[in-house]
């Protein structure tokens, strides 16, 4: 464009300064051109840089609004998931308050009914108690004292007051003996008459324990000589097996813990030995028997071997002068 216009000064070309000044107006226009093209491409990249800046925000915006939107769906679901567990509650309690209020009245029903009952049971035990036997009277009081002395304390002292027991003496027993199996069994050895009261409950707790008390009792009778073998085998047949082998041995089996059973004292076996003395196949027998279910003191047991070993000589001496006569 300079050696345009130096050329433009100089020529005196009427043609040449025509297309020079063409020439000028023309690139003057096409800068002009160039000019409002890189405004106009500038404010495009203007436009489109912030039109990408609000559309991001817009993005922005939007996920805000549909994280606000989920985030408040949520609240709502747990706000009424919780109002639907609160709705619940309400009627099972209106519910658990129903029947409370039927057993309520249920139990006013059944603690009038049982008025009536302990009212006529105190009239039926101050009548009859009187006219039963001690044994049996004591047998009553300790089923119930068992059964009552925790669900029905009070009406267990309504009922020992009309039998004329004293409900302290039974739980006394109750707890001095407690669950000590052995030291129950042992009451029942040497027992006073002032103790059927106490026999009774023992023999109770004994039965619930699984302790055969009444076997063991017909064992220490047949120890000391107060019953005899067909009454021992009736009294204990629920807990002894008598087995008679084929070499006509006895054998006995039973479960009863040794440390309940009664001891074979020496005195014991010494009376035994002397009152069968006119019998020696009894005396065998019950050597035999006692040898299988009792547990000998210390020492006793080789005096229980001799006697047998002799009563044995002793039968066989009888049937060797029997044969020969």
């Amino acid at each position: 464009m300079e050696a345009a216009a130096d050329l433009l000064a100089t020529t005196k070309n009427q043609n040449i300064k025509a297309q020079l000044i063409k020439m000028i107006l023309d690139y003057e226009l096409h800068q002009q051109k160039r000019t409002e093209a890189s405004k106009v491409e500038r404010r495009k990249r203007a436009e489109h840089k912030e039109l990408a800046g609000l559309r991001g925000n817009v993005q922005e915006l939007t996920d805000k609004l549909s994280s606000g939107q989920t985030s408040k769906a949520k609240e709502i679901s747990d706000l009424r998931s919780k109002l639907r567990k609160a709705q619940q509650s309400a009627a099972d309690l209106q519910r658990e308050v129903a029947n409370a209020k039927q057993e309520a009245e249920k139990a006013h029903g059944d603690t009038s009914e049982m008025q009536v009952r302990l009212n006529l049971a105190n009239g039926i035990i101050e009548r009859f108690a009187p006219a039963l036997a001690p044994e049996k009277r004591n047998k009553c009081a300790a089923e119930l004292f068992q059964k009552l002395k925790l669900e029905a304390p009070e009406l267990l002292t309504q009922l020992f007051k009309s039998m004329g027991l004293d409900l302290k003496r039974w739980h006394s027993w109750d707890s001095d003996y407690g669950e000590d199996s052995e030291l129950m069994v042992k009451a029942f050895e040497q027992p006073g008459a002032e103790d059927l009261g106490k026999l009774s409950l023992l023999r109770l707790k004994l039965l619930a324990m699984g302790v055969a008390v009444d076997a063991i009792d017909a064992v220490r009778d047949y120890r000391d000589l107060k019953i005899d073998f067909a009454e021992l085998q009736k009294r204990t047949r629920d807990d002894i097996a008598f087995i008679q082998t084929d070499f006509q041995a006895l054998q006995l089996h039973h479960s009863i813990p040794k440390n309940l059973m009664p001891r074979l004292t020496e005195e014991a076996l010494r009376d035994a030995s002397n009152s069968m003395d006119h019998d020696p196949a009894g005396k065998l027998e019950w050597l035999n028997v006692i040898e299988q279910l009792l547990e000998p003191d210390l020492g006793i047991g080789s005096l229980l071997l001799k006697e047998i070993a002799s009563t044995r000589q002793a039968i066989d001496a009888a049937q060797t002068t029997k044969n020969s006569v």
